[in-house]
């Protein structure tokens, strides 16, 4: 191969390239590689690769060795290696580059030369360190759900007096961690607003019933794990309105609220219209729910004609957006 033939591949290769002399000063680099590295060739000929690109002792004496490897003969290899790109205009950037050595003997001079292959995987490793954390983060939240999953198994079957009463029970609260599950994912892990959280759980009894339901309250965007534990502790409220409550009589009403004060998240659900009231003879699985509900505080009333029921929870660990709130989402 001639060579203006040789020139003529070497400099129009997409990729970045540079040849080493056996005393790893630059005998040649191509345009590629001239950009990637932000110089000019003439900074380049004739000068040692870590004369141009100075580095600390110990990664210096690293690369050397694995350059000096090379020129004994053996091809090699760096995985994605930083590199310090400076801009004309002052400002640093760090890139990562993956790049293959090859020894190559020149018969005319019998001298002993490396080539260097580098490819920019920047923006190749990003993706895959964002990769690596959506899976981590996946199967935290897999391993969570499960966990809620067996606990509320355990305590519905507590509360159950029989297969089918457990079956029913489990089937609408697995049905209601789905719909929450769901509706985390659509908002891609960051939360759900209180309101949504609501009006899902009433959806499978949407119609007439929701002119007998008022909402009032400010825009609330709760934790993931305040998320889950509020669309069950609503799914059971609901359920318990379906049998005993408000959903019972067409003179039945809903009323919802919820506020800010000072650091306390507030709600309120109260049902009225309702005759015949009378506390439950033994702990449902809905108070047993309480118990799995950490830093809540939740107070319920049995009224002639309903039930009230008021919750507070500290907003640091309820509403996204403060720092132990996403510490512990």
């Amino acid at each position: 191969m001639g060579v203006s033939l040789y020139k003529s591949i070497f400099h129009s290769m997409p990729n970045a390239a540079m040849i080493l002399d056996a005393d790893l000063k630059f005998v040649d680099a191509n345009q590629a590689y001239c950009e990637a590295v932000q110089k000019r060739q003439d900074e380049l000929l004739g000068f040692g690769i870590f004369e141009v690109f100075p580095d600390t002792p110990e990664r210096v004496a690293g690369v050397k060795a694995i350059f000096e490897k090379t020129l004994d003969g053996e091809p090699t290899m760096l995985e994605a290696q930083p590199y310090q790109l400076r801009y004309p205009d002052g400002h640093v950037e760090e890139r990562l580059w993956q790049i293959a050595q090859f020894p190559v003997q020149c018969e005319e001079t019998g001298g002993l030369y490396m080539v260097q292959r580098a490819e920019d995987v920047t923006e190749r490793e990003a993706l895959r360190r964002q990769r690596d954390l959506v899976t981590a983060e996946l199967n935290h939240r897999v391993r969570n759900t499960l966990a809620v999953v067996q606990s509320v198994a355990d305590h519905t079957g507590l509360a159950s007096s029989d297969i089918d009463s457990f079956l029913s029970s489990f089937t609408g609260r697995l049905a209601a961690i789905s719909r929450n599950f769901a509706a985390l994912t659509d908002a891609h892990w960051e939360g759900l607003d209180y309101e949504t959280i609501l009006r899902t759980e009433l959806e499978p009894y949407a119609g007439p019933v929701l002119d007998r339901i008022s909402m009032n309250g400010p825009d609330v965007t709760l934790t993931v794990r305040a998320s889950k534990f509020t669309s069950m502790l609503v799914h059971e409220l609901i359920t318990n309105a379906s049998k005993y409550g408000f959903l019972t009589t067409p003179e039945g009403r809903l009323s919802l609220r919820w506020w800010l004060d000072e650091d306390l998240l507030h709600g309120e659900w109260l049902e009225s219209g309702v005759h015949g009231v009378k506390p439950p003879g033994r702990t449902g699985f809905g108070f047993q729910l309480f118990e799995m509900m950490e830093n809540i505080d939740i107070t319920h009333e049995f009224l002639p004609d309903g039930i009230k029921l008021h919750f507070s929870v500290p907003i640091e660990l309820s509403v996204a957006g403060s720092s132990e709130a996403l510490a512990s989402a």
